[in-house]
């Protein structure tokens, strides 16, 4: 079999991944744009202006499926790269083909402990490539993380996806309470100035009432000030509060790498 045809089993997952990512980043803009988080105002016993939400919209649930089906491409690539890799060594005639899969464990202990197994057939050369790429937790958390998040996925539910605090406007926040003290020139840049302050608590999962902002007694309501939003994937150990859309990101980018570093050992 041709170079272009074993790797073309791997680049149609992987392009299939991609696809399924901009659409999630599609639907989680999409979801943002309906402005799904109303900020109210209010005063506590000491009159301490208080900025909180009034009302969260739930995330839509095509997020987490999109989640899900780009990730369980990407493992399923992975898969295909290790199977076309066996099947290079062994002139398509792998000992073991339906017990072929990229190895990543979840401790370098139980990689070495199964590696062998899951690329029976495989040359020296290319299980020491693989395990250049240390695939497991601790070595390549990335990888461990896309294995978990498949596994999660196929065998129990679909994510856990919400919304959380992700930052109140800095500039907006502190031309406030300047006053005077600088010239109206910098003021207004400070106003204009893309940078936002993350909070300790995000939040997570955003729900009516949750203070975003606790300002000073008597202080004046700024009506232009920005409050940013973000939707995460939040599996505790695995991917806690993180933002969906970078994570997924992330995951395809590596997988990119990890496809480049090996696909040359196929032809």
């Amino acid at each position: 079999m041709s170079y272009e045809r074993r790797s073309r089993h791997v680049t149609l997952k992987l392009e299939r991944a991609k696809t399924h990512a901009v659409d999630l980043e599609s639907s989680v803009a999409g979801f943002l744009q309906t402005q799904p988080y109303r900020v109210g105002i209010k005063r506590d016993e000491e009159r301490r202006l208080i900025y909180f939400l009034e009302d969260v919209a739930e995330a839509p649930d095509g997020i987490p499926l999109l989640a899900g089906d780009a990730i369980q491409n990407l493992v399923s690539g992975l898969d295909h790269l290790a199977y076309q890799l066996v099947c290079r060594a062994t002139d398509d005639h792998p000992p073991q083909p339906r017990r072929i899969y990229f190895p990543i464990a979840d401790s370098e202990e139980k990689y070495e402990a199964t590696k062998a197994s899951k690329l029976q057939g495989a040359s020296p050369e290319m299980i020491a490539a693989v395990d250049d790429l240390h695939p497991f937790r601790g070595g390549n958390d990335t990888l461990w993380k896309l294995h978990r998040l498949n596994n999660i996925e196929k065998h129990r539910i679909l994510f856990t996806v919400g919304s959380q605090a992700a930052g109140i406007h800095l500039g907006q926040l502190l031309s406030v309470h300047v006053g005077d003290a600088f010239p109206a020139e910098a003021v207004q840049a400070m106003k204009g100035m893309d940078l936002f302050l993350n909070p300790a608590d995000k939040g997570f999962p955003l729900s009516p009432g949750f203070e975003l902002y606790r300002g000073a007694p008597d202080e004046e309501p700024n009506p232009e000030l920005q409050f940013r939003f973000t939707v995460v994937l939040n599996e505790p150990e695995v991917a806690e509060g993180e933002a969906v859309t970078g994570l997924v990101s992330g995951f395809v980018q590596e997988v990119e790498r990890v496809v480049g570093s090996l696909s040359p050992l196929l032809e």
